[in-house]
Order: C-alpha cells, then sequence, then structure tokens
C-alpha cells in the first residue's frame, strides 16, 4: 500500500465540485493511514510548481481534467518521479476513459493506495521540451480550442465546445502542414493532422482508433481535404462510426504510424496546435515517443 500520496487539485472543476472531492478522497486515504497532500491550484502554473515539489512521494494525482494532468505532469521531478494519476473531475476526461478511472470517491482512494502501476508512453516536443500523453492536433480542431479558451470565462461544458466547433468555422483559414514522419516526407498539404497515443477524444469522438499507449509508436492521422466542408465530413465521419460501429473510408484521410513526429507550415503561415484538449501554441512541432516514459495508476 502507497503511504504517501499528493493530491493537486483544481478546484472548481467540475463546476466547482473538484474542491470537494479532494477533501473527500485526502480524507479517505488518511483514514487508512496513508499521508496524504491536497494542495489545490488558483491560477495556471500552480499545478506544475506543485508537481515539482513532489519528491518522496509514491504518486502524485492530478483532480481536474486532461490539461491539469498535462499540468502536472511537466512539472514532476526528472529523477525517480512518482507514479502519476488522475481523479476525473474535468469535461473530458480522456485519460479516465482510456483506463476506466472510478468516479466514486471510495474507488478513487483505492486505486490511489493498491491500484497497479502501468508504463506509459510518453511523448515529448523536443521544440518547446513539452511532455504530453494524449494527443496533439493541429488543423481544425485546434483552430477551436484556441478560440474558445480565448473566450472562456469559468468552468467549460462539453456544449460549448461544440458551438464554438460551429461559429469559429466562418473564420478558419485552411493550413497547409508539412508532415514528417521518421525522417520521411508524407504530405506537404494537409489540412489536420492528429498524433496520437489513445483512441478516444472529446466525448464520444474517435479520431485515430488504432492509438495505443503502451506501444511505443504514435498514430498520425494526415487529412488533406481542402474548404471548410473537409472539416464537417471529418466530424461526420467520427460521429457516424461512434453511432453505428463502422469505420467510414473518407477521400484524403490516411493513418501512419511513427516513432518520430515533424510538423511544419509550408507556407509560414501560423498553425495553431493544441495538446490534451489545451492551447499549444503554434507549429512547428517535433515529437518524439519515449515508450514506457511514465508510470501511470489504474485500477
Amino acid at each position: 500500500m502507497r503511504q504517501r500520496v499528493k493530491i493537486i487539485a483544481n478546484p472548481v472543476s467540475g463546476r466547482g465540485k473538484g474542491a470537494l472531492l479532494g477533501t473527500a478522497v485526502a480524507e479517505l486515504l488518511r483514514a487508512r493511514g496513508c499521508a496524504a497532500e491536497l494542495s489545490e491550484t488558483r491560477q495556471a502554473g500552480d499545478a506544475r510548481a506543485s508537481a515539482s515539489q513532489a519528491a518522496g512521494f509514491q504518486a502524485v494525482a492530478a483532480l481536474g481534467g486532461d490539461g491539469t494532468v498535462n499540468e502536472v505532469l511537466n512539472g514532476l521531478p526528472d529523477r525517480d518521479p512518482p507514479a502519476l494519476a488522475m481523479i476525473p473531475c474535468g469535461t473530458a476526461n480522456v485519460m479516465a476513459k482510456e483506463l476506466g478511472i472510478p468516479r466514486s470517491p471510495e474507488g478513487i482512494a483505492r486505486m490511489l493506495l493498491e491500484g497497479r502501476e502501468i508504463p506509459w508512453d510518453l511523448a515529448v516536443d523536443r521544440v518547446s521540451g513539452r511532455k504530453h500523453l494524449l494527443f496533439l492536433s493541429a488543423g481544425y480542431d485546434a483552430h477551436v480550442v484556441h478560440v474558445f479558451h480565448a473566450a472562456r470565462r469559468g468552468p467549460i461544458a462539453m456544449w460549448q465546445y461544440v458551438w464554438w466547433g460551429l461559429t469559429s468555422i466562418l473564420e478558419f483559414e485552411v493550413p497547409r502542414i508539412v508532415v514528417e514522419l521518421d525522417g520521411r516526407l508524407v504530405a506537404s498539404d494537409a489540412s489536420w493532422v492528429q498524433v496520437s497515443n489513445v483512441a478516444a477524444y472529446g466525448g464520444p469522438l474517435c479520431f485515430t482508433p488504432n492509438a495505443r499507449p503502451d506501444d511505443g509508436r504514435f498514430e498520425v492521422l494526415v487529412f488533406r481535404g481542402r474548404g471548410r466542408s473537409g472539416v464537417v465530413r471529418m466530424f461526420w465521419r467520427a460521429l457516424v462510426g461512434w453511432l453505428l460501429g463502422v469505420d467510414l473510408t473518407l477521400g484524403g484521410l490516411d493513418f501512419h504510424e511513427a516513432r518520430r513526429v515533424r510538423l511544419t507550415s509550408d507556407d509560414g503561415r501560423p498553425v495553431s496546435a493544441q495538446v490534451d484538449g489545451d492551447p499549444a501554441g503554434q507549429l512547428p512541432a517535433d515529437l518524439e515517443v519515449v515508450p514506457g516514459g511514465v508510470r501511470v495508476l489504474a485500477p
């Protein structure tokens, strides 16, 4: 049983439920003899700073959404880092879906104390140094993430992504993305690229169904459809695939496997990127997979 666990909680996640959930889990851990430390964030960067002080803990749990997990991940000590866990209380909670993490305080406390540690492939951007666990994308979805986060006020609801997705399409300029996989040029005119460690996306959507977090490689979606109609077809494909359980073909859409992925803008125009559901600046990106680069707690 783990004796020291640190919980880094976004108290406003889950529309204010984060603070209550963090307190409940910490109390359950202490009742079982675990030295549980609860640290609440107040602003961007707090989770990363708190994670950097996690030496000596057996596990660090990020309470919030996938963005909180990403911030904690990037703050963990480089030497002998503790295992990383997620306490889902955000909007998409992709990592929680992938692992089947329980939602009850009792189930979460049990996982933190007795859950198994599994190796999870780590993605590292050699340009920015940022690490992530789930996916990086450039194209329309990244554009929506940037527009939405610039305008958001307070907690996020899934319907807001849909709203901003519909309203921001008119101002979207389709990019031309150069894609190099393991040093090989595969596209110079991609309009949407997703580099994934996981199959799940937001809500019921799944764009990279064969991605796995423990196979030592990325699944890379490359879409060459031009115009805004291509965006609609991409989302329609994912939605119908979820409803009917089928994998629809789409012209201009290819899937690849790679261990190193470099993305740049063909014409020098800024191309937005998103990482694990949060804005991640603009291209270029130079991603490398580190097999089993982080230990993750699972039920």
